[in-house]
């Protein structure tokens, strides 16, 4: 048995193994997401099979990661041990307690340029996130910045790389906003979990990483598409890559 902090952030990481490059943050620009103090949670997805912890807030509290799920509830068709979603059905328990079952996957390699970078679309995932403990229900509502949320919750992740071709190493402020339908969009201030956002990109290197947003609780949205947008990035605080145009996702 053991603890973790909630200052520890998660972010729908199920999904993240596989991924690699992520940078340590040695610089930060003026705008990222980990600058800015209006905003009172951060996510860094360090737990490849949980949903979510709690955010850095000022009334951190400590959960048990010890869920284990009975054995009747590994008995169905499409339990993963390991928490190695990629089809749809499949589904797995963080330790926490709480059941993720993929709902949608798509692969569009999509890529958007801007400046020096390059960003590639790898996967879009929709996450049906069903909690099992009343911990797995406040992590995840201190985690999306809610007084409370309802089970099932819906979240959204999306995997991409970062390309800097440049000859300079650049900070990245990951993704600006996913827009939603009726214009509903999501942002580093409104249920969006960027692991990206505030790491530095060497020159002629590349950062595989993703993030994840609250899209519905209660009721599996009737989401088709998603557009994304990447913000700027920095050297030496001073913007050298501009944002991107929207690019749109299907799901």
């Amino acid at each position: 048995m053991h603890y973790i902090k909630t200052s520890l952030i998660i972010g729908l990481s199920i999904l993240a193994l596989g991924l690699t490059g992520c940078q340590s943050n040695s610089q930060k620009s003026t705008a990222s997401f980990k600058d800015s103090s209006s905003q009172s949670s951060h996510y860094s997805a360090k737990e490849p099979d949980a949903a979510v912890t709690a955010s850095s807030s000022s009334h951190q509290t400590e959960e048990k990661q010890t869920y284990h799920p009975k054995a009747t509830q590994t008995k169905k068709k499409g339990y993963v041990k390991s928490g190695n979603l990629k089809k749809a059905g499949q589904y797995t328990f963080d330790k926490v307690g709480t059941q993720l079952t993929l709902a949608k996957v798509k692969h569009p390699q999509t890529t958007i340029k801007s400046g020096q970078l390059t960003y590639k679309i790898t996967t879009v995932r929709m996450i049906k996130n069903t909690a099992k403990t009343a911990a797995a229900k406040r992590m995840a509502a201190q985690a999306l910045n809610l007084a409370q949320i309802k089970s099932p919750y819906y979240t959204l992740q999306v995997k991409f790389t970062i390309y800097n071709r440049g000859k300079q190493a650049v900070a990245t402020d990951g993704i600006q906003a996913i827009r939603l339908s009726g214009n509903r969009q999501l942002n580093a201030a409104n249920q969006l979990s960027d692991a990206s956002a505030g790491k530095t990109i060497p020159a002629k290197s590349q950062l595989a990483t993703f993030a994840t947003g609250l899209i519905s609780e209660s009721t599996k949205p009737a989401l088709k598409s998603v557009k994304i947008k990447f913000a700027g990035a920095f050297a030496d605080k001073h913007q050298v890559v501009k944002p991107t145009q929207w690019l749109k996702l299907s799901l």
